[in-house]
């Protein structure tokens, strides 16, 4: 069995875990909420500006600033939202064991 047998082996090991149905059903909430998906696209927007004004030596200016911090409260208040983030961080938490465990097999002599 190849490496990339392996790897499509372990994609679908992971695919069946508990913390990826969750993330996967709380992004397929997203688009039953629309408050949910519009401070998304809000918060995309404002990001995709103050990248835009980094790239061209810019500072951004404090409504920007002050606009992504009130976006980011309200994220934080949107249930939808908070769902979607607790799924992604135990989803991360999982692909960082993961990868903890094929680093240290690697280190294994």
């Amino acid at each position: 069995m190849s490496v990339k047998d392996k790897a499509a082996e372990l994609a679908g090991a992971i695919k069946e875990t508990e913390e990826f149905q969750n993330l996967q059903s709380a992004e397929n909430r997203i688009s039953l909420d629309p408050k949910a998906q519009d401070l998304v696209e809000e918060m995309q927007e404002k990001q995709n500006q103050l990248q835009q004004a980094q790239a061209q030596g810019q500072q951004p200016s404090s409504d920007v600033i002050q606009d992504l911090q009130q976006l980011q409260n309200q994220m934080k208040l949107n249930t939808t939202l908070q769902n979607l983030f607790k799924a992604q961080e135990s989803f991360n938490e999982l692909m960082q064991s993961v990868n903890q465990v094929i680093t240290e097999n690697l280190q294994d002599k």
